[in-house]
């Protein structure tokens, strides 16, 4: 989870309640200055930032670029697959995401093993 320090609360809040809601889930938050770095270190399988993914385009399995403005979308990326939701998105959302990639990353691994 990546937020500008203006946003540090909601990350934090988000974060943690990714955490709680799905324990086995490894959900850290970062500042954005630092999303690069943490990125090459933890390999994560899914990014909630507010910016699109300058970092590595093409080499995460998911990307959310999370609105913080009721007027603008929320665009998510999962497994290549595009959708925009209009403005934030719930809780609720973001944890069908999680659910998601890891269903996508389940299966690709089950690909793996034939």
């Amino acid at each position: 989870m990546a937020l500008e320090d203006d946003y540090r609360a909601y990350r934090g809040v988000i974060s943690a309640a990714i955490r709680v809601l799905r324990p086995h889930v490894k959900a850290e938050p970062v500042g954005f200055d630092a999303l690069a770095q943490e990125i090459e270190r933890f390999s994560p399988q899914l990014v909630v930032c507010t910016w699109p993914n300058t970092v590595d385009p093409g080499g995460i399995p998911a990307w959310v670029e999370l609105s913080m403005d009721h007027s603008q979308p929320t665009r998510v990326c999962v497994g290549g697959h595009y959708v925009e939701h209009p403005g934030p998105l719930a809780l609720e959302a973001l944890i069908e995401i999680v659910d998601d990639i890891e269903r996508l990353t389940r299966a690709q691994s089950d690909r793996k093993g034939c």
